[in-house]
């Protein structure tokens, strides 16, 4: 089984971004310490990132998609 890797954008954006899982219907739940959310589909794993570094994450594979905001 292969997992998606989805970068999550940690500060002002983190909430929205939650939110909107949750309206498709994934539950996302995470510690204000932690870089690892957890979320309820086993073929999905969350990182906390920053917004301004998620293109750097996704190039260099360590994220298979990543959120970020519009400029």
């Amino acid at each position: 089984m292969s997992i998606l890797k989805l970068g999550i954008p940690k500060g002002s954006l983190e909430t929205s971004t939650v939110d909107l899982f949750k309206k498709a219907g994934w539950r996302i739940t995470y510690d204000s310490r932690s870089y690892f959310p957890d979320i309820d589909d086993d073929e999905i794993s969350c990182l906390l990132v920053r917004a301004q570094e998620m293109s750097r994450y996704v190039e260099d594979g360590t994220l298979d998609l990543g959120l970020t905001g519009k400029e």
